[in-house]
């Protein structure tokens, strides 16, 4: 509603409306008009940069007039002090003004409610007119604005004479909005992640502490080239050996993150940012907090296992609390986290939010929906002070519930009363129960954070005592309601192969390797009396190392007993007084003399054996020597009934026991090898890999036959690839029952890529029958190792696909090779390489 000039002359009358100096006659119907000011201004150089200051030159207009030439750009200013601080001024030229060719602004016309001084115009003509100080040269008119009133207290405050542009003063400021938005903003979830795109939402009905966001696109382009690079190589790598070197993975990934910095563009534009959000940017305390992508979702909260920075002042701590928050996204708990849901991805999801800390008088949580049975129930838990004592679970929190009325003398009954409305309001325009972190100052509620609640954080799943409980993998129940989360998987692969083949082992007198199913928390692994008893139970298995799986992709991690608690706090991010349940299936490794491999050969028995480990007869890093027992039926220690290669003495003792069992179960499930240490004077069955076909084992001087039939192609030789073989092959990402294809690993992809170039499916030299080559069946025509086992995984899957392989006895050399049962013939010649 614009204003008449009567109502112009009331409000300034009233002081509402400031002219300086004011005439009557110069009020209009709906206006009031303005002179022109005696002094022009007008930039020195072209170009202009909107980043710099522009210099420039002043003319005064003497008395008899000045032209302005067409073309040409001239601030003026008005005599007039013009402003108001309850009405919005707009202007324009008189009309007379502009039939003369005149414009006096050319973008501008709307000015702030509050701003008050000389109006800058921006004079340009069409033709050259002569103008005069004090001329009637335009008009301003007030409307009556509806809202809230926000006062102008920008750069051109209180302006006299004519201003030249000063965009540069808050340019940074406008680049450092759109890079970093605020809660009023609109914002991407992919780019701030739920926990702040849900404060931004709720903060227009909620009372939220102010904060601004550095979106997760800041941290990814944060990265250098090489370290795009090295994390990329560190997580194909992780994922390959599916946990094999976890320890060596996550130390140098979380080494890579721990470098990553703050370019110096956004390290100045987050000062920028700060100053423009918190005004005194140095004294005001803030919290500096992670918001992963993935975090707060309906699957899963993630909670804990990115940082948080509190007490954070100026800018320098800012973008260090930035780069610390961004650290934790690399470190082993979160890694751990991520891959154990499946994810390898190396390039980083995490914002980060820069908050106004609030000091309260209490803090907590609060939750909807924690128990099924609990209907419309709220529950609180609060300190007094900072919560998060609290949300790590350090702190022992008092707890009220909506069902019971907080009494009337409770200090604090405002504020929970507060808490729960807040609680059911969440819930309600969520339409899911929430987990609702808060704090409370004198002025009221501040919501800190929502996210909805998840299977994982349900009471059912905590437990505030120090807990470590041991079951035994293979021959307990494991209680009703035991909560197997991620490990779930594994533990039922374990229980429903190995299960049966451990009591079967058992009832035969021979010995197996322990194993257990742990539950526990934090303040388990770090209480003296729950470790010592964890000590002990693992003492019972024999063995000095054992071997750690959480899940499908995080498993097999050889650690020593004594680092078991500190690997399985880092793997889990347990603090020492966490409360939340974890489950990790634990199975003794027993390193041994000999890794040992037996199965039926038709009458007889085939054991292969390696003082390299069982893991590495396994996966075909190691060459196998050969036990040959001929006839079942007599005394397999018996010189005319069994072939020793040398070093396998030590088993002879043993022979009678490894026949039995492996007959046993050989009865019970068919065609298959099992798996054996030898640990001392003592031989454990490990595990057994059924086979899909009774094939035949040869076993003969010279070479071995590995996988029957016939081959020809070009001979591709992988043997400088040799150390990249071995290092694939260690993981369970390939064998017999469970095969993954490792192809997306950098240097195993040029391997399939090298194989492709070959002129027809190549016959590929190898050092040994490395399990990782799996990936390489259906693409070549056949294989020749210098080294092999017939027993190992990689033979199993050969002859169950008919890929003609044979282990030569010595390195090849040539252009074509043909294989025929076990013979090898090649265009060079078969021996030392040339």
């Amino acid at each position: 509603m614009i204003l008449t000039g009567n109502e112009i002359e009331r409000e300034w009358a009233n002081g509402r409306i400031t002219i300086e100096p004011f005439t009557p006659e110069q009020v209009n119907p709906n206006s009031y008009n303005f002179r022109l000011g005696r002094t022009l201004r007008v930039y020195r150089n072209l170009p202009l940069d909107a980043k710099q200051t522009n210099e420039f030159d002043e003319i005064e207009i003497p008395d008899e007039g000045y032209v302005l030439e067409p073309g040409r750009l001239y601030l003026a200013h008005t005599i007039e002090v013009l402003g108001s601080k309850v009405y919005a001024p707009t202007f324009a030229a008189r009309s007379s003004v502009a039939r003369l060719g005149i414009f006096i602004n050319l973008s501008a016309s709307l000015g702030d409610i509050g701003f008050t001084g000389q109006w800058t115009l921006q004079l340009y003509t069409l033709n050259r007119v002569r103008v005069y100080p004090g001329i009637n040269i335009g008009q301003m008119m007030w409307w009556r604005p509806q809202g809230e009133i926000l006062l102008y207290d920008g750069k051109y405050q209180g302006s006299v004479g004519p201003r030249s542009s000063d965009i540069h003063i808050d340019i940074d400021k406008q680049f450092a909005r759109q890079r970093f938005p605020g809660l009023g903003a609109s914002v991407e979830v992919s780019e701030v992640g739920p926990k702040f795109a849900q404060l931004a939402a709720h903060s227009r009905e909620h009372r939220v502490p102010v904060a601004f966001c550095v979106p997760a696109g800041e941290f990814a382009d944060a990265l250098t080239e090489q370290q795009r690079t090295d994390l990329a190589d560190a997580f194909v790598d992780l994922r390959a050996t599916v946990g094999a070197f976890y320890t060596d993975s996550v130390e140098r990934i979380a080494k890579i993150g721990a470098q990553v910095r703050l370019p110096d563009k956004a390290r100045t534009l987050l000062a920028t940012r700060l100053q423009d959000v918190f005004k005194d940017a140095a004294g005001a305390e803030l919290a500096v907090r992670s918001s992963g992508i993935e975090e707060d979702t309906a699957a899963s909260s993630l909670a804990g296992v990115h940082h948080t920075v509190l007490g954070v002042t100026g800018a320098d701590e800012a973008a260090a609390a930035v780069e610390r928050c961004w650290a934790s996204y690399y470190e082993p708990a979160a890694v751990a986290a991520r891959v154990r849901a499946g994810n390898f991805d190396p390039l980083p999801r995490l914002a980060v939010i820069v908050q106004a800390l609030v000091r309260p008088t209490v803090a907590g949580v609060a939750f909807t929906g924690l128990d099924a049975d609990t209907g419309d129930q709220v529950i609180v838990e609060y300190l007094e002070g900072l919560a998060d004592e609290l949300v790590a679970g350090v702190a022992v929190p008092t707890r009220v519930t909506s069902d019971r009325p907080v009494p009337a003398a409770d200090p604090h009954r405002a504020v929970l009363e507060e808490v729960i409305g807040l609680a059911r309001a969440l819930k309600e325009s969520r339409g899911h129960d929430v987990d609702v972190e808060w704090a409370a100052d004198d002025t009221g509620v501040h919501l800190l954070q929502v996210r909805p609640v998840t299977a994982s954080r349900r009471s059912a799943h905590t437990d505030p005592e120090p807990r470590i409980e041991a079951h035994s993998l293979y021959f307990d129940e494991l209680p009703a309601g035991f909560h197997l989360g991620e490990v779930a998987a594994v533990y039922g692969t374990y229980v429903a192969k190995r299960g049966p083949a451990y009591r079967l082992a058992r009832d035969n007198g021979v010995t197996v390797g322990a194993g257990w199913v742990l539950r526990y928390n934090g303040r388990g692994l770090h209480d003296e009396t729950a470790g010592a008893r964890l000590s002990a139970t693992l003492a019972e298995g024999g063995s000095e190392e054992c071997v750690l799986d959480f899940g499908d992709t995080l498993r097999q991690i050889v650690v020593p007993k004594k680092e078991v608690v500190a690997c399985l706090a880092q793997a889990s991010g347990a603090a020492a007084e966490a409360t939340e349940l974890h489950t990790v299936v634990v199975r003794d490794f027993h390193r041994g003399r000999l890794g040992v491999i037996s199965r039926p050969a038709g009458e007889g028995l085939v054991v292969e054996f390696t003082p390299d480990g069982l893991m590495a007869l396994n996966r075909g890093t190691a060459g196998g020597e050969t036990v040959l027992v001929r006839d079942l039926g007599r005394e397999p220690t018996d010189p005319d009934n069994v072939s020793v290669a040398p070093g396998g003495e030590a088993l002879l003792p043993h022979l009678a026991g490894i026949a039995r069992f492996t007959t046993a179960m050989h009865e019970a499930h068919g065609p298959l090898t099992l798996e054996w240490v030898l640990d001392g004077d003592q031989v454990y069955f490990v595990d057994y890999s059924l086979l899909g076909s009774h094939d035949t084992v040869t076993v003969s001087g010279g070479g071995v036959l590995i996988s029957p039939g016939t081959a020809r192609g070009p001979l591709l030789r992988l043997d400088d690839e040799d150390e990249l073989l071995a290092r694939l092959s260690i993981g369970p990402a390939v064998s017999v029952d469970k095969s993954q294809d490792v192809g997306e690993h950098e240097a195993m992809a040029r391997v399939i890529d090298r194989v492709a170039a070959c002129d027809g499916p190549p016959v590929v030299y190898a050092c040994r029958p490395y399990a990782v080559l799996s990936v390489l069946i259906g693409r070549v025509a056949g294989f020749v190792f210098e080294q092999g086992s017939t027993l190992g995984h990689l033979a199993i899957l050969l002859r169950e696909a008919g890929v003609p392989a044979v282990a030569a006895g010595g390195a090849i050399d040539g252009t074509e090779v043909v294989i025929s049962d076990g013979t090898v013939t090649t265009a060079g010649r078969k021996g030392e390489r040339r």
